[in-house]
């Protein structure tokens, strides 16, 4: 059971980085602050930059974080878990990092924290799935 919750809030997390594809490609309006551009790279990269850069994060983090919880469920291989939690974590906190706004701040901060949650949980605790109870 533990093993379905801990699956279901990873690819809950990765679904979440859709809002910024949603902003960016103008579907629907996530967060009004946020028009696609970069704090850091939008004036010397351009806007056209910056939005590629984002959709790449963001789709990487949705990918990264199925195929977490498809780890977690036995699906994929469990050699596969850290190179994953280590990449999709780090593009969701590069998007964060380039783009605060992006989402809503709660949004954010829940983010913010599910990867910093999982990088811990994999390097500092070196936890894998097979640690968990049948």
């Amino acid at each position: 059971m533990l093993k379905i919750i801990i699956a279901l809030i990873l690819v809950s997390h990765g679904i979440g980085h859709s809002m910024g594809l949603l902003q960016v490609f103008k579907v629907a309006t996530v967060s009004p602050q946020w028009h696609g551009d970069s704090w850091l790279l939008s004036g010397p990269a351009g806007s056209t930059v910056s939005s590629i850069l984002a959709v790449s994060l963001w789709a990487l983090a949705i990918v990264g974080f199925a195929a977490l919880a498809a780890v977690v469920m036995g699906w994929l291989p469990e050699a596969w878990w850290v190179p994953l939690a280590i990449g999709a974590s780090v593009a969701s906190l590069a998007g964060l990092f380039l783009f605060p706004v992006a989402f809503p701040l709660f949004s954010t901060i829940g983010a913010f924290a599910a990867n910093v949650a999982v990088l811990v949980a994999v390097l500092w605790f070196q936890w894998v799935p097979s640690d968990l109870a049948v």
